[in-house]
């Protein structure tokens, strides 16, 4: 197929040719960029000539970091992030259930509730669920991921007693006084839970990934990631691949700690096939900063007993793991919000490398990076380990932040600007489904750091419009090791783009979140239009 587009403003985030006003696709690649009367006289007797009408048109979206089947599953899941107390969270579960039925042996979701908003200011417990059923299991899962609470039934059917223990890097809370769980559980305890309930039957689920591809689409997002494969994700995501549902490319990250031999799916191992490829591996190091469980090096503000937040892993695990990546060639991903885990994970890749000096680090990604110190970014300047920043979290809980670290460390989460000065390629993310991947409201978090109660956090760290689009762009090609074939309007890559109503670059730079994806193109075909 041979297309032209004209009449545009093409921000190419090509260094060498910044704007064009067309460019011609052939076959899925973009095979001219340049002005009008140029890309206007390769027209062929075929060519589809679609005029953008002042648009604005940039390459597609790439997000560094989300979970595409975990956006699936809260499809089908009571969204809860509205919610403001107990008794909110108690009548919107109730009307989900009259509004989806039922059935024997199935589990009750909700999802994104955050103790924070609520008027109680905690989170709720097993008893609070029980007034929403106790004949099925009930979950709540918190808007981080990192915690949250069962009822009765779905703690005896997974078998969580008195006598059930700690997990490491994870707890599970009591009764006060007692051994006797009240159903809050965070971290690896949570996390061990949620691996153990039941997945939605594969018809439905079929449906609810096609879903979660056209929100990524609608936000103009070209490849996505699922940032933690494990084997059962794995297969839904083949089975999703090799019946060609995929629109958009799948990058798939693997549980390091627990799936290492899905790395033998040498099929999709560091290349596509069929729009899926494995990347490399992911591990955990600690928690949620809006939950205090991210780990710090210095205790939460108002802390009791010094109380830093946790690991996730030992460094002796830690440094075996990172070991096992680099020695198989992966690229190696790593959840790290506090400073202290952003120090191991920096301590533990030097280690490694130190031992093992004619080994490459392969781009390893530090992901979220919420508290990492300008000390740390200048270490991992030496090994190339970029960030990826969950930077709208300062917009989304910087309030939070400030309660939670005092403001002097809260202006600097997300510290972008200081990477920027490094010379660090950093890219930026939402955690989708922790927040719908919004690529432009995340764009507007970084240039104006602005809380939802409107105050300032971090001017220090603000960056400019284009440094921010970079990170959504060209960086998000180069984190993936696809900088030759993506990120950028060039000859030769392919034809994947976005056409926005409004430039960017010159609208005020507030108004940057109301700036609307009207088309998102996969390799020159349209998987995304907005109804007028």
């Amino acid at each position: 197929m041979h297309t032209i587009y004209y009449n545009g403003t093409i921000l190419t985030m090509d260094s060498h040719q910044q704007t064009a006003t067309a460019l011609c696709v052939e076959d899925g690649k973009i095979i001219k960029v340049g002005d009008d009367s140029m890309i206007l006289s390769l027209k062929k007797e075929e060519t589809q000539i679609i005029d953008l009408q002042g648009k604005v048109m940039m390459p597609g979206f790439i997000d560094p970091h989300s979970h595409f089947i975990g956006v699936a599953n809260s499809l089908s899941q009571c969204d809860l992030s509205e919610a403001v107390s107990f008794d909110d969270i108690i009548n919107k579960m109730k009307a989900f259930i009259k509004e989806n039925p039922i059935k024997n042996g199935e589990w009750i979701f909700g999802t994104n509730y955050d103790h924070n908003f609520l008027k109680e200011k905690r989170h709720p417990d097993k008893f609070i669920l029980d007034q929403i059923s106790k004949d099925f299991p009930v979950v709540l899962i918190h808007a981080s991921g990192h915690m949250g609470i069962a009822n009765s039934k779905a703690l005896e059917l997974q078998h969580i007693t008195d006598q059930t223990k700690d997990p490491d890097g994870g707890k599970y809370d009591r009764i006060d006084g007692t051994n006797e769980p009240n159903g809050y559980m965070e971290e690896n305890a949570f996390n061990q839970f949620r691996n153990n309930t039941p997945m939605i039957d594969i018809e439905t689920m079929l449906k609810l990934v096609l879903k979660a591809q056209d929100i990524y689409a609608s936000y103009g997002i070209t490849t996505v990631q699922d940032g933690m494969v494990t084997p059962p994700l794995f297969q839904l995501l083949k089975y999703v691949a090799e019946s060609d549902m995929l629109q958009l490319d799948v990058v798939g990250f693997v549980d390091l700690d627990h799936s290492h031999d899905l790395i033998r799916e040498k099929e999709y191992v560091n290349r596509y096939h069929h729009r899926l490829k494995l990347g490399g591996y992911k591990v955990f190091l600690d928690g949620s900063p809006q939950g205090r469980t991210a780990w710090m090096s210095t205790p939460y503000q108002n802390a009791k007993d010094g109380y830093c937040g946790y690991p996730t892993l030992k460094d002796e695990r830690l440094y075996s793991l990172i070991e096992t990546a680099l020695s198989e060639d992966q690229q190696l991903l790593a959840h790290c919000n506090g400073d202290a885990a952003s120090q191991q994970y920096i301590d533990q890749f030097e280690k490694v490398l130190q031992s093992h000096p004619n080994w490459e680090a392969h781009r390893p990604v530090m992901i979220h990076a919420q508290l990492v110190r300008k000390d740390q970014l200048e270490r991992m300047k030496e090994i190339d380990m970029m960030p990826s920043f969950f930077v709208a979290h300062t917009y989304y809980w910087g309030d939070i932040h400030i309660e939670n670290f005092g403001k002097e460390r809260a202006d600097h989460i997300s510290p972008a600007k200081d990477a920027l000065d490094l010379g660090i390629p950093f890219t930026f993310h939402q955690d989708s489904p922790v927040l719908p991947p919004d690529m432009m409201k995340t764009v507007w978090c970084a240039v104006n750091r602005q809380t939802k109660n409107g105050q300032s956090i971090g001017d220090c760290e603000r960056i400019g419009v284009y440094d921010a689009l970079k990170a959504i762009t060209i960086n998000g090609a180069y984190q993936y090791f696809e900088e030759d074939s993506k990120g950028s309007i060039e000859e030769g890559k392919l034809a994947d783009l976005v056409i926005l109503d409004k430039n960017p670059l010159e609208i005020d730079p507030k108004d940057l979140a109301n700036i609307i994806v009207l088309e998102t193109i996969k390799e020159g075909k349209t998987i995304f239009k907005r109804n007028k």
